[in-house]
């Protein structure tokens, strides 16, 4: 097997989940770290071993044995390594979500179709067996046609603090961060639809707001300048329909449940965050004459570390064996299309808008 050779771009604390999954994935190394802040990559080089330091990622695109990069940055500056290394013949897996506006996602999706190199996001739930479970129920044809879902990814006090707060380093909150895993989870499982109208809701009043409470997440949370709470109605070009809600703070234990209705059978879908009332994949249909429950049996939560551990391998592979990105951009794209259609309806007063899909080949 050969090793597939990978580069930190950023060696903040996600690089170090990567390094932690990859040290336990067979056929991958990660060989160098860069960081605007060479003691970050330092510090990271020397916990995990790795051999090459630098401070400028394009110094470390110049490594002829590089086969890809994983890009650790915040999201508002995901875009600028992934298309210097796409451009430099490196594969690219990018952290989640893809970018903070969707005309730099688009750019990163053009940019790989032109260099014909993996641009792989981080979607660590395609890999959990709930969501391949429920992948399996739909491609069988179990649901029918697919009209109507909901989708959610919350916290009750988990707003993350740091540059996750920040229009400038991460341009949106809870909708992109968590609720991005909602998002992918429902329109992977609806066969991506294209989206064409959004009217939305956002706030940031209960971070801005609350006073601290136990067992809250981040500090300075006051300084809020994103969204922590999300709600959306989604139309697609097929007259399908999607209710999105996410949440970093709210005074409630749950936004509901991951579901999708269709003309045969409905289906539950919990998964870590994305989970809703529980964790599992339920499948409810009309059956001898009555109605039945099937609850899928030994479908059992996994780790996250063993997420991570999961995609990374995904990655190498594709990598290795000449196979297309595990994970389409093409498709990733539509939750920048959402996300951005939730944003501006939000601005808009929550009017509908419509969204469009950009060209991107």
């Amino acid at each position: 097997m050969r090793t597939i050779r990978l580069g930190l771009i950023g060696a903040g604390g996600i690089a170090q989940t990567h390094c932690r999954a990859i040290a336990d994935v067979e056929g991958v190394e990660v060989v160098a770290a860069s960081d605007v802040v060479r003691e970050n990559a330092e510090k990271t080089a020397a916990r995990w071993g790795i051999g090459h330091v630098f401070a400028s990622y394009e110094e470390m695109l110049q490594m002829g044995d590089l086969d890809g990069v994983i890009v650790c940055t915040p999201t508002a500056v995901h875009a600028p390594p992934t298309i210097a290394a796409l451009k430099a013949a490196k594969h690219v897996l990018c952290e989640k979500p893809m970018e903070a506006t969707l005309d730099a996602a688009a750019e990163m999706v053009r940019v790989a179709h032109d260099t014909g190199k993996i641009l792989m996001v981080a979607l660590k739930l395609r890999y959990s067996p709930q969501v391949i479970v429920a992948k399996n129920v739909v491609d069988a044809g179990t649901l029918g046609e697919i009209y109507y879902a909901e989708c959610v990814a919350d916290r009750r006090r988990g707003n993350p603090g740091g540059s996750f707060i920040r229009k400038a380093t991460a341009g949106f909150g809870a909708g992109a961060d968590i609720g991005v895993y909602a998002l992918d989870t429902a329109l992977y499982l609806m066969g991506h639809p294209k989206p064409v109208a959004v009217s939305a809701i956002t706030s940031n009043y209960i971070s801005l707001h609350s006073e601290p409470v136990i067992g809250q997440w981040g500090r300075g949370i006051d300084r809020t300048e994103v969204e922590d709470f999300a709600a959306a109605w989604v139309r697609f070009e097929n007259g399908a329909r999607l209710v999105f809600k996410t949440s970093w703070c709210m005074h409630m234990d749950s936004l509901g449940g991951t579901f999708f209705l269709g003309t045969k059978a409905g289906l539950r879908v919990g998964v870590g965050e994305v989970r809703g009332p529980e964790e599992g994949v339920t499948v409810y249909r009309d059956e001898f004459g009555a109605m039945t429950d099937a609850a899928v049996q030994n479908v059992r939560p996994v780790e996250g570390i063993e997420l991570f551990r999961r995609e990374n391998a995904a990655f190498a592979d594709a990598v290795r064996e000449g196979k297309p990105s595990p994970i389409d951009p093409g498709g990733m794209l539509l939750t920048n299309v959402i996300i951005q259609g939730v944003i501006d309806s939000s601005a808009a007063g929550g009017k509908e808008i419509e969204v469009k899909v950009p060209d991107v080949w």
